[in-house]
């Protein structure tokens, strides 16, 4: 790696050991830094493909933290943060002459979405022993649990898989190899998890991080950790809060 490219894996860190330490604004402004310096690369620098997609990280944390929160914590409002993010990860894909199979998106591997379901299922039940949250639905029918699963798998899902699987870890494979890219790509997606200020939280993100960075390098395919993902979400804000008695109604 370039040390233009280190600059901004370096201030992604540390802007989420300070919203980690509770300064949301010093976070916010950081992020916005390398943003502008990650602005003056593309500028200057050929080889910018890996510091585009890590703009995508900066973005998704500042639109996450200065966005009016309309519908409080809810999928409402999930579905609105990540539904703005379609708009910058399409342009980057063009950008990048990224094609479908490129990005993961293909036939090979749909065969194995009930390992990805499993998956999901085991993660969750796991991320659950570590957050314990209140379900995000106000009541455990099939209505609410759709309307969360559509938010969990087509917004959340799809938006972070996207940024962190198909665009940052496969820049990271190419310019440091499989294993490094692989360990790197993992450990910003769980310190991207600083938001909680719960560190065993951040360690199980950088483990579930591994889990899916790894299946994407074995299957290429993003429907299947999109899947896993999506199915521990659904867990995690939709089931486990209610079936261990938080709020029944």
């Amino acid at each position: 790696m370039k040390k233009y490219e280190i600059l901004p894996v370096f201030l992604i860190f540390i802007a989420e050991i300070l919203l980690f330490s509770g300064y949301r604004i010093a976070c916010i402004a950081v992020h916005s830094l390398n943003i502008l310096i990650i602005t003056g690369i593309i500028t200057y620098k050929k080889d910018i493909k890996l510091v585009q997609a890590l703009s995508l990280i900066s973005l998704l944390r500042i639109v996450n933290t200065s966005m009016p929160i309309f519908y409080s914590l809810t999928i409402y409002w999930f579905a609105t943060l990540y539904g703005i993010m379609f708009i910058p990860i399409a342009l980057l894909i063009k950008e990048q002459n990224l094609s479908l199979r490129d990005i993961g998106i293909k036939r090979e591997g749909i065969s194995l979405l009930p390992l990805a379901v499993i998956i999901g299922i085991g993660l969750g039940s796991i991320e659950f022993l570590v957050l314990s949250p209140d379900p995000i639905i106000p009541s455990f029918t099939p209505v609410e649990v759709l309307k969360l699963g559509i938010v969990m798998l087509f917004f959340i899902g799809t938006v972070e898989e996207i940024i962190f699987r198909s665009l940052v870890q496969n820049r990271f494979e190419e310019k440091i190899g499989l294993m490094k890219g692989l360990i790197i790509a993992s450990l910003m997606f769980g310190i991207m998890h600083s938001g909680y200020s719960n560190y065993k939280e951040i360690l199980f993100a950088s483990f579930a991080g591994l889990v899916l960075g790894f299946s994407f390098q074995k299957t290429k395919n993003l429907l299947f950790v999109i899947t896993v993902h999506g199915v521990n979400n659904i867990i995690l804000f939709g089931v486990l809060p209610f079936f261990m008695n938080y709020h029944y109604n």
